[in-house]
């Protein structure tokens, strides 16, 4: 059944329906349309917001980003597995041809499994910055020196 948006609260059957409900009209108050309202959405009665339910609002959304955080992990993670075992696919493909050797696909093997592991922690990379490396301060920062003995 159609329905359109007469305001934020009720709702009533739209002009263009479907024929159960042209078939349904009559029923309907002698042709009236019939408006149906939610309780919250009435006027005379006004909602009070308390300390215990806007705790109980921002659990349930912490909860939810958490969700769909965790889920585009999951998403990354997939990806990334597909993503290594498309490469191991194509190239033993490229072995298989002898457009590449054994050893050179061992090698890309190693590469790409560095760059994988780079990228799913990015901080790492820090290091690779030509901006930041072997500058003074990136040196203080992470190779501080402990006092000896």
């Amino acid at each position: 059944m159609a329905f359109q948006l007469l305001s934020r609260c009720s709702l009533r059957p739209s002009a263009t329906g479907t024929a159960a409900f042209r078939a349904a009209a009559p029923m309907l108050d002698a042709g009236l349309v019939r408006q149906q309202q939610r309780a919250m959405c009435s006027a005379d009665q006004e909602y009070a917001w308390t300390e215990e339910s806007v705790e109980d609002y921002w659990k349930r959304r912490w909860r939810k980003v958490k969700r769909k955080r965790a889920r585009m992990h999951h998403q990354i993670d997939a990806a990334h597995g597909s993503t290594e075992a498309f490469y191991g696919l194509a190239r033993e493909r490229l072995v298989a041809q002898g457009r590449m050797t054994e050893e050179d696909a061992e090698r890309f093997t190693r590469i790409d499994k560095r760059l994988a592991h780079l990228q799913r922690h990015p901080h790492l990379l820090e290091f690779y910055d030509w901006k930041k490396q072997f500058h003074d301060e990136w040196i203080q920062k992470h190779f501080k020196q402990k006092r000896g003995i």
